[in-house]
């Protein structure tokens, strides 16, 4: 810092003026230079949830709890989606996996759907309510009903307490089905009572969704208190399919200023939305009190909630948002219900509508964030996920209720954060300024936002003059500026005064002191926010006396000002003995593109000069991977450079073709951007440590290219106020091509044929049946992008095979169908149905959107019964491709080429007949009969020589009849 003190000379006597100063920090607003990232795996929904949370025992930590309910499981489980819980801690390292339910198969059950934390010391509940009770696994019945299951745990993320742990299931054990527990999806919401007594369990799927409410102690093992049932509420209550418990909150402040009353979001009740304010009896049920509904039909009014005192009257207020609220001619796209507590007459409330932009999602989710700027009210913040890459709006408590203009509005797109407030967590300190921060989740990653601090600066002046009866009143003008040596390294300022003239910059602030005779000191305050964070301020304040104005009843005559200067510089650390910082930066490039699912980056290829090669197809942007480094060149010499790098910036400039998009990576860093995108602005660090290295990716937006853009150029060049003499700027480079999304297919109809009959000579033939079996040729030409016309002109070239090498028809063209915008000519016309033999009208059995080409055929029967009868089967190809005449070089095709199989085959005995002659057959048939001839005349000798007869008898034994007939006789 320095002050420059500007001094007149009168002639009465010399002026002698003492300045003094001095500063505290006070916090104002969220600084959005100090953002904290945390990045999670692709797919994983890191960030659908998101708690701020403080652990006291068994040593202090500050975290970010982050729900990733689609994250795969551990190990063996990779395949499966269980979902996690995360907790990262408020510094460049990386999330760690909380071990909840490691090794046990859940998949789907969407864990970490809720987190939420009970603050400092306190316990914390994620919720999974997708879990599946599985009843008769394995069996003809099986049953799985998805009720839901919640863990709690201890300050230190383990399961330290008897009650710890996720045995938080309250629909088990209950009747099933949808009509009952069976839908429960206990765990949707989740929230602690202020008192720190109970939590509550939003289970939105009960009683054909009509909803209920849990409520339990973590403390103590308790009787659980619940809603009523729908047959049972004699109160005015919501009905069936109205999602009650979608959201939950409690407060103090609400019916009572002594008594809880809680909240509860109930988005589709009546159609339109609706909020039930609760307590809870002497009988364990959850009673309703009121019931706020919502507004316009489908606006899914209680899809969030929130509590807090905004006005600061004692009386806490509600703010309920309808992310579906829609009106097309205010081109609305959500809206904010704020209700100011009218001292508990909730009947007279009428609420302030805070309205979005079309299709934003205003509203999606609403958290209070504490008393942000220190004014005695209450703040909150609302998440519009789809407004752009997604925006967070901040709104200040005041004494009439809210700030319905927002006082700050953080962007996705300057982080480089796509769907940027899905989840809000505030309200708590994490960096130890005493100001609370902000956490904001979207569908890929966390992030922090730390409260900004400012820089109050009270500087006195008096003076002393001789002799002591000359005492004029004297008009000082002070003149402060700030950032100095920053912005004359043309770095942007990032001191901001407050209460400053319209006319004034940022940084400049200008102020009169008034001093009333010499002794009499006059004071002045100013106010400047300030980026808060070690060794970053390099900023010099100058106060400037600009003029002086003598007293008119001295009549004195001024001599003309000089200027003197005192300066308080920051001391800049990790510079080495010297105290000379010598930086050695080092920057390397690698282009990419984006994986389609997981984001990962992929390197382009490289050509034969190794140089990296993008096809521009369907791709909207290219990616350039940036790696900074800061080693020492000489690791023998460390002490000659590599120390830290203060104020280390890079400077990206960009060609026409190339825009600004966003960023990638695990260490996002803030990158400031001009109005059309062109150039980007990027912090590393300060200071970027020695042996540190930066890795992150640009994503640029190629939609600026054209047909005659041949290459890429993107100029990289670092900064530091460290010395480095030798830091030059970096061209990064590729060479494009245009890949023409053009893709060939082929298939034939029918894909097997067959072969018989007799010869015929082709005079003999009269129409087409003649020839042999029909068989139809499709080509699909797929364009998925642009017109060939501005590229040029595409053919279709098909390699027919018409006939064998002795000149005999083999597969004869009989009809040309061509489907296709504009119409298409092929050439030449006379190679289809050449003998002029009569057609038969025909259609082709789909009809295909994109262009296609259709050939009849038919196989030369005569053809194959003569060249093929020996053989069991004839594979006959037909190979097509695509060929592009245009004047642009640098065209390419991919999958412009294919060919279509057909199997042709002889029929049953044809094969047979023609394969063996009839003289071998004969031959054959004689041969065997002279071997069994023979094979009889040698059993019979064989026979007659091993059984002689010897003039034996035989005799033959009487039958029944005969004894008969003999014993009559007798």
């Amino acid at each position: 810092m320095s002050l420059w003190r500007t001094q007149r000379r009168c002639t009465a006597g010399l002026c002698c003026l003492l300045l003094a100063l001095c500063s505290w920090i006070s916090a104002f607003n969220l600084d959005t230079t100090t953002v904290l990232i945390k990045e999670g795996e692709e797919g994983s929904f890191f960030g659908f949830s998101l708690a701020l949370h403080q652990q006291l025992t068994p040593e202090p930590h500050s975290w970010i709890l982050v729900g990733a309910p689609q994250a795969r499981g551990i190990g063996a489980l990779w395949s499966s989606r269980p979902g996690a819980l995360y907790r990262c801690p408020v510094t460049p390292e990386k999330c760690e996996r909380v071990d909840i339910d490691g090794h046990e198969s859940k998949d789907n059950q969407w864990l970490g759907v809720t987190v939420k934390s009970q603050g400092i010391g306190g316990k914390v509940v994620t919720c999974a309510h997708l879990y599946e009770l599985r009843q008769h696994v394995n069996q003809t019945f099986e049953t799985r009903d998805p009720i839901g299951r919640c863990y709690v745990l201890s300050e230190d993320l383990t399961e330290r307490d008897d009650l710890d742990g996720g045995e938080w299931k309250f629909c088990e054990g209950r009747s099933q089905g949808h009509e009952q527990f069976g839908f429960c999806q206990q765990g949707l919401s989740a929230s602690f009572t202020p008192d720190k007594n109970y939590i509550l369990f939003g289970a939105p799927g009960t009683y054909n969704w009509k909803g209920l409410l849990f409520m339990a102690s973590p403390i103590e093992d308790a009787l659980v208190y619940k809603t009523l049932e729908p047959s049972k509420s004699s109160f005015e209550d919501v009905a069936q399919n109205s999602y009650l418990g979608f959201s939950v909150d409690s407060a103090r402040g609400i019916m009572s200023k002594s008594e809880l009353t809680f909240v509860a979001g109930a988005p589709r009740a009546n159609h339109k939305g609706a909020v039930v304010l609760l307590r809870k009896d002497n009988v364990y049920r959850l009673m309703p009190e009121h019931i706020l509904w919502g507004e316009e039909l489908a606006s899914s009014f209680g899809y969030s909630v929130a509590v807090a005192d905004l006005n600061s009257d004692g009386w806490t207020d509600l703010v309920v948002g309808a992310p579906n609220f829609f009106d097309r001619k205010a081109e609305i796209g959500g809206a904010v219900y704020v209700y100011l507590n009218p001292a508990s007459h909730w009947e007279k409330a009428r609420p302030i509508r805070l309205n979005g932009t079309y299709d934003s999602m205003f509203g999606m989710t609403v958290s209070s964030a504490g008393d942000l700027d220190w004014d005695g009210y209450e703040d909150i913040a609302v998440g519009a996920p789809f407004d752009g890459d997604g925006k967070v709006f901040i709104y200040r408590g005041c004494s009439s209720g809210i700030d319905t203009k927002p006082s700050q509005v953080l962007d996705g797109l300057n982080a480089g954060v796509k769907r940027l407030g899905y989840s809000i967590s505030g309200g708590l300190d994490v960096d130890g300024n005493f100001y609370p921060d902000l956490a904001i989740g979207s569908l890929t990653l966390a992030m922090c936002i730390l409260s900004l601090s400012s820089v109050e600066v009270k500087a006195c002046y008096t003076y002393t003059a001789y002799p002591d009866s000359y005492s004029p009143h004297i008009t000082l003008g002070v003149h402060f500026e700030a950032d100095i040596e920053r912005r004359k390294l043309s770095l942007p300022h990032r001191v901001h005064f407050l209460g400053r003239s319209l006319s004034e910059p940022e940084y400049v602030h200008s102020v009169e002191v008034e001093l009333r005779g010499q002794k009499h000191p006059d004071c002045k305050t100013v106010t400047f926010v300030v980026q808060v964070e070690q060794s970053f301020i390099h900023a010099c304040m100058h106060s400037v006396m600009s003029e002086h104005k003598c007293s008119q009843k001295m009549h004195l005559r001024c001599i003309a000002s000089f200027l003197s200067t005192s300066q308080v510089n920051f001391v800049r650390e990790g510079c080495g003995e010297d105290k000379i910082c010598q930086s050695n930066l080092q920057l390397s490039y690698q282009f990419g593109t984006k994986a389609p699912i997981s984001n990962a980056f992929i390197p382009l290829p490289r050509d034969e000069s190794d140089v990296p090669v993008f096809s521009l197809s369907d791709q909207r942007s290219v990616v350039l991977e940036v790696t900074v480094t800061n080693m020492p060149s000489d690791p023998e010499n460390p002490q000659e450079d590599g120390d830290d790098a203060h104020a280390t910036q890079l400077l990206v400039s960009l060609p026409n073709t190339l825009s600004y998009s966003g960023l990638m990576g695990q260490q996002v860093y803030l990158c400031l951007i001009n109005q059309n995108g062109s150039q980007a602005l990027c912090e590393l660090g300060n200071p970027l440590k020695r042996e540190a290295t930066v890795k992150f990716y640009l994503v640029l937006s190629t939609s600026g290219i054209t047909i005659e853009t041949t290459s890429l150029s993107v100029h990289l060049a670092l900064s530091t106020i460290s010395e480095q003499p030798a830091l030059a700027p970096v061209t990064a480079y590729a060479r494009m091509v245009i890949e023409l999304p053009l893709v060939l297919s082929g298939l034939a109809r029918p894909h097997q044929l067959f072969f018989s009959g007799a010869v015929r000579g082709e005079s003999a033939m009269t129409s087409l049946q003649d020839i042999g079996s029909a068989v139809d040729y499709e080509f699909i030409v797929s364009n998925a992008g642009q017109s060939l016309q501005t590229f040029g002109s595409a053919s279709l070239n098909i390699l027919w095979p018409y006939e064998l090498i002795n000149r005999k028809w083999l597969l004869y063209p009989s009809a040309l169908q061509v489907d296709g915008q504009p119409p298409t000519n092929c050439e030449p016309q006379s190679e289809i149905n050449p003998l002029q033999l009569s057609l038969q009208l025909f259609l082709p059995v789909d009809k295909i959107r994109n262009s296609f080409l259709l050939i009849r055929a038919h196989m030369w029967n005569s053809t194959f019964i003569e060249e093929f009868s020996s053989v069991s089967a004839v594979e006959l190809l037909v190979r097509a491709n695509i060929t592009i005449k245009s004047n642009i070089k640098h065209l390419v095709l991919k999958d412009a080429a294919t060919q279509v199989s057909v199997m042709i085959y002889p029929e049953h005995g044809l094969s047979d007949q023609h394969s063996i002659p009839w003289w071998i057959i004969l031959i054959a048939v004689l041969a065997g009969i002279i071997v069994l001839a023979l094979l009889v005349c040698l059993l019979w000798k064989v026979s007659v020589h091993l059984h002689p007869l010897n003039n034996a008898q035989l005799q033959l034994q009487p039958s029944d009849v005969e004894r008969k007939q003999a014993t009559e006789l007798h």
